[in-house]
Parts: C-alpha cells; sequence; structure tokens
C-alpha cells in the first residue's frame, strides 16, 4: 500500500514524467454543472460526470449564495484551487461521504499512471483525518454503508499529524501501476482500520483539481511517490483455501445481492478474469434459525446470486460451481447474536480448472 507522509516522505523516487497524455478524469476541476447548487441543494450530483456513491456530497460553486457559494460557505471561506468551483465531502464516526466518477478510458494492465488532487481542510471542520485514498473499480458503487468503504484504496496517503491545513491547498500526488479493467475513481477517507484514526467528528474537506493521466516517460530529477500492490489478502487466496467473503450484504431472509456488496464482488470478478486456470466453488450457509429446509433453499440462492453476478461480468459458467449448505456447517455456537452473524456466510474456494 502506498503511504504518502509529507515531512516525512518515505519510499520517494526522483523522477520527472511526461504525462503530456490526456488527463482521464471529466469535468477535473468541476467546472461544469449539470445544475447551479441551490440554497441547501448542493449534491455532487449537480456537476456534470460526477456522483456520490451513498451521502449527497456537496458541490460548490461561486456566486450560489451563502450555504454553497464560493469562496464563503457554511463550511468557511476557501477560493478554488482553480477556476470557480470545487467539491466537498463529510467524514464523521458513523458518516462517510466520498466523491466517484467514471473515467474517459479504462485502465491498461501494467501501465504506469501519475493520479493528482488537491484537498483543503475547511474552516469550520473540527477535526482533521490522517489518511485520504483512491480507490479504483471495474464499475461505479452506490448504497455503501454508513461506515463507508472497508476497502483498502490502491492509493493511500496517510499523514501521521492529519491533513490539518485550512485555508490552503495540499497538493495529493503517486503513481499506480493498473491492474487492468479499472474504469471508475472514488476519492475519500477508507474505513479499512476504522479504529485507529479517532478525529473524524465534523470534519470536512474541499477536493480541486483531479487527474489521472497516463505516464509517457521517465527520466530523473523530480520526486513523487512510488504506489505499491495493493490488492487485498482476500483476493489472492491459496488454493483450496476457504475463504468468506466479508462484505457480502443480502436483505433479511432474500438472496438479493444488495449494491454495498458490488465492491468486494468486483475484486473477485478481476482475480478470476486475470486468473483464467482456475475454477470457484461457491458455498452458501445460514445459522439453524427456523426452518432447515427453507435455510438450504435461502443458502443456496444466496450462493447462486453471487455465481450469478461472476457470470453476467464475465466469467465463464463452466468455470463456477454453487451450493448451499443451510446450517449444517456452523463456525461458531448457535447459542449468541454473535455466532449466528458468522454462521450466516457465503464463501469461496479457488481451485486449478
Amino acid at each position: 500500500m502506498n503511504k504518502s507522509i509529507p515531512l516525512l516522505c518515505i519510499f520517494i523516487l526522483c523522477i520527472t514524467i511526461n504525462t503530456s497524455a490526456q488527463n482521464l478524469v471529466s469535468n477535473s476541476s468541476f467546472e461544469i454543472a449539470r445544475k447551479i447548487p441551490e440554497g441547501k441543494d448542493n449534491s455532487i450530483n449537480r456537476a456534470i460526470d460526477w456522483m456520490a456513491p451513498k451521502y449527497a456530497s456537496d458541490y460548490y460553486y461561486k456566486g450560489t449564495g451563502r450555504h454553497s457559494g464560493v469562496p464563503k460557505n457554511i463550511f468557511g471561506r476557501q477560493q478554488p484551487h482553480s477556476g470557480n468551483a470545487y467539491a466537498g465531502i463529510c467524514t464523521r464516526t458513523h458518516f462517510l461521504e466520498y466523491v466517484e466518477t467514471k473515467l474517459t478510458s479504462t485502465l491498461i494492465k501494467d501501465k504506469e499512471y501519475l493520479v493528482e488532487f488537491y484537498i483543503s481542510r475547511a474552516e469550520r471542520s473540527l477535526g482533521a483525518v490522517k489518511e485520504f485514498g483512491v480507490l479504483f473499480t471495474p464499475k461505479t458503487i452506490y448504497g455503501i454503508t454508513d461506515r463507508g468503504i472497508a476497502a483498502i484504496p490502491q492509493v493511500d496517503f496517510i499523514n501521521s499529524r492529519g491533513y490539518r491545513n485550512k485555508r490552503k491547498w495540499t497538493k495529493l500526488s503517486a503513481v499506480y501501476k493498473a491492474k487492468g479493467n479499472e474504469s471508475v475513481l472514488i476519492i475519500g477517507h477508507f474505513n479499512y482500520k476504522p479504529n485507529d484514526d479517532k478525529r473524524r467528528i465534523l470534519c470536512h474537506y474541499y477536493i480541486d483539481d483531479v487527474s489521472v493521466t497516463p505516464i509517457e516517460t521517465k527520466n530523473d530529477s523530480t520526486e513523487i511517490v512510488k504506489t505499491e500492490d495493493t490488492m487485498p489478502k482476500l483476493f489472492s487466496p491459496k488454493l483450496g483455501e476457504t475463504v468468506a467473503l466479508k462484505n457480502i450484504f443480502f436483505s433479511t431472509n432474500k438472496s438479493e445481492l444488495l449494491p454495498q456488496s458490488f465492491l468486494e464482488l468486483d475484486l473477485l470478478v478481476t482475480y478470476l478474469i486475470e486468473a483464467p486456470e482456475t475454477s470457484i466453488k461457491i458455498n452458501g450457509h445460514t445459522d439453524n434459525t427456523g426452518n432447515e429446509l427453507l435455510n438450504k433453499t435461502l443458502s443456496e440462492g444466496r450462493a447462486k446470486a453471487v455465481a450469478d453476478y461472476l457470470t453476467l461480468n464475465g466469467i465463464e459458467k463452466s468455470r463456477i460451481n454453487y451450493f448451499g449448505y443451510g446450517s449444517s456447517k456452523p463456525i461458531a455456537s448457535n447459542k449468541s447474536d454473535e455466532g449466528k452473524q458468522l454462521n450466516r456466510r457465503v464463501e469461496f474456494i479457488i481451485n486449478k480448472r
């Protein structure tokens, strides 16, 4: 994982990068409005080509009044880094916002890209976060949980003192080597270590001038930070190893996948695309509540839902098997709610074809 620590600057490469190629982020400085913000209705969705995965992240535009104006708005006074507009996100303990956009072209496997954007902590932000990240995914995400996105972003900036600058813009810059198939970019604070950051109460940050640019040439000279391979270990399983999907969600007693499941499943899709010599077995399990025949049907339906998602995203049916075991294979006691929650799970096993 890339950890960029201003002032300490670890793992720095001295290189100059020629990035004359086109920025893959459309409306990168939020200048083009689908609809000008009005009063409290200043969702980022009003900016062309931008959206929020769950909460209505903010959009600020020059001349639009006290709530959503530039430079003056409800969080303070901040001039844009460039142009007349910028985005805004709030980060609280149970309230994490992000901004999301679809790239103008899909990233190419093993090609390097310069990822840059600017952040500024709002004047009326009481706390500060230590982490800002960029997550690349194969498709858009919508409907994440209140606690935010738990995935480890491929590009992750860490400041041990927190990103505290107010009324100043901080540039975050890194190189990302693409896995291939990434077509969506998400920026924000990623909640993969929820107990590490205690200062998320009433944090608000502005974001401006986002760019993802293919790197054409390199030569010695300038400092930027090199990213590392950050694919979660979950998606580098050993053959024959049983792995539980940690972020798969269904409605109670139903087998339809909820949208917040898509992030983890998209990572699994990417793994299977990159390992075409493998097959996957998907196993569904329940706790022991209710009728066992219904439990078996439910567990099989949930395993099938995962299998169908993989198929819809390009994985051949011949590589996929799924089974439902009901409550016959518990991994914890069903005498407690915690144990029952552990027993309600979907697992997979990767094997050679």
